[in-house]
């Protein structure tokens, strides 16, 4: 039921009309930004936006939200391009979501886009094998539309396991921008939060130099679970460091399935002394 391919990773300003994208986020102020991007960008296109913001997100709330971060959104809500409401209200039929466009269309819009909060899919006695066969079923239905959709799950709130389905349920993957990276030892684990990428490439060079030659040892686990996003330059590192551990040396990268499939295009199967653990493999 889960998909076989890698989502390809996407800043919000590069989504393409009926792309169908995941937005893993940590951070409220992140979500935010992708948000207000997201918004801005389909306004600008003349299409109408749908923000399913949340249960704990009013509609005045959110208008205060996107109005801090340059979004004209009071003005939208008046003229119907910017619909608000904290819920998802049976929105997830095929049927639904083309009568939502044609209505789009019919009203002037070039297009409709959409971003919701999926926190419902927290509630007890969630079918998880339905909620991703769902996602999945969604993409060709949104792609014939030309509707272009972002499904919000919160990673401190939904499980590993789930998240990496999800994920890769989607063709996209829409990581919430941080602007930075966080390392931190714990004993024997090393502690990934935030980005691995161009931006914080030195900072992911210097924090793996010191904890692999530290006086203490090399770490014996590396904990990517928090990590948003790691690129093919930091998986080469972190693969390169585990390679020059000595014949005793062993190290576990704990990791979501998304940095797992990175890090095995990258070569991490080549180096016996490194170990993927991924939630979900082998259950």
């Amino acid at each position: 039921m889960d998909s076989g391919t890698v989502p390809r990773t996407v800043p919000v300003d590069r989504m393409a009309s009926g792309d169908h994208a995941c937005l893993g986020f940590a951070d409220e102020d992140a979500r935010w930004e992708v948000r207000a991007a997201f918004t801005a960008i389909g306004l600008a296109r003349g299409e109408r936006v749908l923000l399913f913001s949340g249960r704990g997100t009013p509609p005045a709330e959110a208008v205060g939200r996107l109005t801090a971060l340059g979004v004209r959104a009071a003005e939208a809500v008046r003229r119907g391009a910017l619909v608000i409401t904290p819920l998802v209200p049976g929105y997830d039929s095929a049927a639904a979501w083309s009568a939502l466009t044609d209505t789009a269309h019919r009203l002037g819009y070039r297009g409709l886009r959409a971003a919701g909060d999926m926190s419902w899919a927290l509630r007890p006695g969630l079918d998880r094998d339905r909620l991703v066969g769902h996602e999945a079923a969604m993409t060709q239905v949104l792609a014939g539309l030309g509707l272009t959709a972002v499904c919000e799950y919160d990673q401190r709130r939904f499980h590993a396991t789930l998240l990496a389905r999800v994920r890769a349920a989607h063709p996209v993957w829409l990581r919430a921008p941080s602007g930075a990276l966080h390392v931190e030892r714990h004993g024997g684990t090393l502690v990934l939060s935030g980005d691995a990428d161009l931006a914080t490439r030195t900072d992911f060079e210097v924090g793996l130099r010191h904890a692999f030659g530290s006086p203490a040892g090399p770490p014996r686990v590396v904990d990517l679970t928090g990590l948003g996003f790691i690129d093919a330059h930091c998986a080469a590192v972190l693969i390169r460091h585990a390679a020059s551990l000595g014949p005793a040396g062993r190290v576990t990268v704990r990791c979501p399935r998304l940095h797992a499939r990175t890090l095995r295009l990258c070569g991490a199967a080549e180096v016996p002394r490194l170990v993927l653990l991924v939630p979900g493999e082998g259950d």
